[in-house]
């Protein structure tokens, strides 16, 4: 079940963020990048105002509360990141024996680099939710599910290390 939901999951995830840049949610902070977007109907929208008192965003205080600011278009960002986790995992090469490979072995690394990109994506985002600092909720549980696939990835080395030896090693004669 793993096996087919991980992958699925990076292009779910690609696709869901299209719709929050078509709606204008989860935004990131002001940038003067020039892909830069203003969402002047977004949820909420990108008003200086807005995102004073939405988001606690520092901005001049001669920037009227009217003003629409351009933001990181951070939906974009991990549409595009999802995508290429997605198609790099479609297109990693069989295993060399040329079966299926165990079930479950190679999808912990694509949770992990999920866990990455959101963590990144974060730190640009226009969030309320920020605690312990400017760490935000999502970046605690993408801290959380990256000591689990690093625990998995170990325990799984540990496992299969003994077997990995004894086929190296000639047999005593």
């Amino acid at each position: 079940m793993v096996d087919a939901a991980v992958p699925a999951l990076a292009l779910g995830y690609a696709i869901g963020r299209i719709g929050c840049f078509l709606v204008g949610d989860d935004y990131g902070r002001p940038t003067s990048l020039p892909w830069g977007v203003a969402f002047p109907v977004g949820l909420p929208p990108t008003t200086a105002g807005s995102l004073r008192d939405s988001f606690h965003v520092n901005l001049p205080s001669s920037l009227p509360d009217s003003a629409l600011v351009r933001v990181h278009p951070t939906q974009l960002y991990e549409t595009l990141t999802c995508l290429v986790i997605w198609l790099a995992r479609r297109a990693a090469p069989a295993p060399r024996s040329g079966r299926r490979g165990r079930a479950g072995r190679n999808r912990p690394p694509i949770l992990g680099l999920l866990a990455i990109e959101r963590f990144l994506v974060e730190i640009l985002r226009a969030k309320d939710d920020r605690f312990l600092g400017s760490f935000t909720l999502a970046q605690a549980i993408s801290l959380l599910v990256l000591l689990v696939v690093s625990g998995l990835w170990w325990a799984r080395r540990r496992a299969t290390a003994p077997s990995a030896r004894a086929r190296r090693e000639p047999a005593a004669a």
